[in-house]
């Protein structure tokens, strides 16, 4: 049927530049056609222009990858029943669901049959968690320049292929020195290029509902983290380690490569929409030209100005970010929360065992946290579109002190529950918040680079936390010291964050406007 609107010979011609041969485009036609026929199915004249219009693509010569994916979204902009920014932040967050394939969960599930077969000790498998924090902390300023150098697009894309080839590529390691650089190489996406790539999408696709769109990123994260952890546990048991790890990589190829390749656009501006489904006024949109549109405070649109040169939100360069006191607040309050929050995600598994809760109620519960942590993203992402975001940090570092209080308090089954659930609560925010808040106060031009400078600041918490946590508990016998470290911490953040006020340019245009 779909050959009457020559669809195979025009697929064929855009995708003969891009990565993918025209044919592996075939998967996606049914998923396609399904939403049309859903969407105009009492209107077979509806139906008709709307394949034609998908599939009926005149040749164009030279079609780059950037451009043939542009030309396939301006294609489906106007197909769907709601704002195609919402499409590109769904296949963004393919990405963030593969990046928890190498996530520490996993490598638990997976560190006592290692040192089983391997013959390899604990310590030497969990430092392999380290030297991927330590590559990622030099690596995250180069992710940064890339994504707004060559856009966010071709980084996910090629981050998530070599991801799965490194999972993959793990069967095989059965020396320390190859286990370390596939592994390290995985968590650098885990880091890196995964979250700040596709927090950057959905912040350039969104403005006034930012907080909603990262929140949905990082809920995919988080369901990521179940689903892997999962199917670690279950393939290893019955198929061994080396299946385990090609699984894990091919779950990763299968549902992560194609949502970005074909869907996402960098900006709205690409494909001529303007972020949030902003409507221009009398017929603006059909015209060339940019159209500048004018927030409110409080985010409301309201009124399209004129049609200019363009003018952003207000925007940033990374000289000038990191001349703000602002941006330097950010880079501590990631050092301090990270340092808190990995250190307890680290030891939570062998701090519940201590206190009496066995292995399978201790993974339920690690279980939990992440089930908790898909909730809340949404949550926050919600709450941070409605308050201002310094106050919705603050809130998550009293939550995080509130959530390390209780864990020194907790005891029996139902504590240790409970405990979990403030630290998914914790994990959502620190992942969320400060990635708006980059967004919100430093604009869409230049976000890469500064989110990946930031991002040092997290990366060296987590390098350095579990560690330190570590030597601690040699030196105290048990946990509870460096709990009540981390409660004073988190106090003292929940105060100087409210001191990151959003920077202010000299002789800048008026905040709220953009492109």
């Amino acid at each position: 049927m779909l050959g009457c609107f020559g669809a195979p010979h025009y697929i064929n011609h855009l995708f003969l530049s891009s990565i993918l041969p025209w044919q592996c485009l075939n998967v996606f036609k049914p998923g396609i056609c399904v939403s049309l026929l859903g969407r105009h199915s009492r209107d077979p004249f509806q139906l008709w222009c709307g394949l034609s219009r998908i599939f009926d693509l005149r040749p164009t010569p030279s079609l780059d990858g950037k451009a043939a994916s542009m030309l396939l979204a301006s294609r489906l902009k106007d197909t769907f029943p709601f704002y195609y920014g919402w499409i590109v932040v769904g296949a963004s967050s393919t990405v963030v669901f593969a990046r928890m394939a190498p996530a520490i969960t996993t490598l638990t599930v997976l560190i006592f049959p290692m040192s089983q077969q391997l013959g390899w000790s604990r310590t030497l498998v969990a430092g392999s968690v380290s030297a991927g924090a330590i590559a990622s902390l030099v690596l995250s300023p180069v992710v940064g320049w890339a994504i707004d150098r060559y856009g966010a697009r071709p980084v996910l894309v090629v981050s998530v292929v070599g991801l799965g080839l490194a999972l993959v590529s793990l069967a095989w390691a059965t020396v320390p020195l190859t286990f370390y650089l596939a592994f390290a190489a995985a968590r650098v996406v885990f880091h890196t290029s995964a979250p700040i790539g596709a927090s950057t999408v959905a912040a350039r696709w969104f403005i006034r509902k930012r907080g909603r769109a990262i929140g949905m990123i990082f809920l995919f994260g988080a369901i990521g983290g179940i689903v892997f952890t999962m199917l670690a546990s279950l393939v290893v048991e019955s198929h061994g380690l080396k299946a385990t790890w090609i699984a894990i990589g091919l779950v990763v190829l299968v549902f992560s490569v194609a949502p970005p390749l074909l869907l996402v656009a960098e900006r709205p501006e690409d494909i001529g929409l303007l972020p949030d489904g902003v409507e221009p006024v009398d017929g603006m949109a059909k015209s060339s030209g940019p159209v500048v549109v004018r927030f409110s405070p409080t985010g409301e649109q309201a009124a399209v100005v004129s049609k200019v040169q363009a003018v952003d939100e207000e925007s940033w360069t990374l000289g000038e970010a990191v001349g703000t006191r602002t941006f330097w607040i950010l880079v501590s309050m990631g050092f301090t929360s990270f340092f808190v929050h990995t250190s307890i995600g680290v030891h939570m598994g062998a701090y519940f065992r201590d206190i009496g809760l066995g292995a399978t109620a201790s993974a339920l519960a690690v279980s939990l946290s992440w089930t908790v942590s898909a909730v809340f993203s949404v949550t926050w992402g919600w709450v941070t579109d409605r308050i201002d975001v310094r106050y919705a940090y603050s809130g998550m570092f009293l939550v995080q002190a509130g959530s390390t209080l209780y864990l020194i308090l907790a005891s029996g089954t139902l504590g240790v529950f409970v405990a979990a659930g403030f630290f998914g609560i914790v994990s959502a925010g620190s992942n969320v918040v400060p990635s708006v808040m980059y967004a919100n106060y430093f604009g869409r031009s230049s976000l890469g680079r500064i989110r990946g400078l930031g991002e040092v600041g997290v990366l060296f918490g987590q390098a350095t936390g579990p560690v330190i946590a570590g030597i601690l508990f040699e030196i105290q016998g048990g946990y509870s010291m460096i709990f009540w470290v981390f409660v004073g911490l988190a106090l003292v953040c929940s105060l100087v964050v409210l001191k990151a006020k959003a920077p202010v340019k000299k002789a800048a245009l008026p905040a709220g406007q953009y492109v």
